[in-house]
This record gives C-alpha cells, sequence and structure tokens, in this order.
C-alpha cells in the first residue's frame, strides 16, 4: 500500500509568507520579540518559529499577534 495522504495539507509557502509579515509588522510598531511576547502573552520562542517560518500557527494567536501589531489579522496572510 502506497503512503496514505492528509487532506490536511501543510502550506509551506503561506506560512513562510505570515512569518514575514508578523516580523514585518512588528518591527514597523518597534517592538522586539520580547516585547511583543509580554504584550500578547505569546512565548518568545513560538513568536520566533512563526516569523522563521518553522511552524504553522491557529486564527487565535494570528489574531493576537495581529491586535498587539495594530493591523488587521488578514494583513498577516497577504503575500506581495
Amino acid at each position: 500500500m502506497g503512503k496514505k495522504e492528509s487532506r490536511y495539507r501543510r502550506n509551506d509557502e503561506l506560512i513562510k509568507i505570515v512569518g514575514e509579515n508578523v516580523r514585518k509588522y512588528r518591527k514597523l510598531k518597534g517592538l522586539t520579540i520580547a516585547e511583543l511576547s509580554y504584550i500578547s502573552g505569546i512565548a518568545t520562542n513560538q513568536i520566533g518559529s512563526y516569523e522563521r517560518g518553522e511552524v504553522d500557527t491557529n486564527i487565535t494567536m494570528l489574531s493576537l499577534i495581529a491586535k498587539h501589531v495594530g493591523v488587521k489579522t488578514a494583513q498577516l496572510l497577504e503575500g506581495e
């Protein structure tokens, strides 16, 4: 038997775009990862992992990050 395919596929391109946007908007807001971590309650290593595109995130975390960097959640999903 062949490898069973999951109906849920990881979208590495989108994960990378989200990470780049988190970093961009965090820096535009003048925040360090540590500061964003403190105000959002998200661990610094988790934010770093998002920014590097290493891990997928969920809509709750995206909306929390968006709130603290001053953008709409949808803006974190937009590619250039």
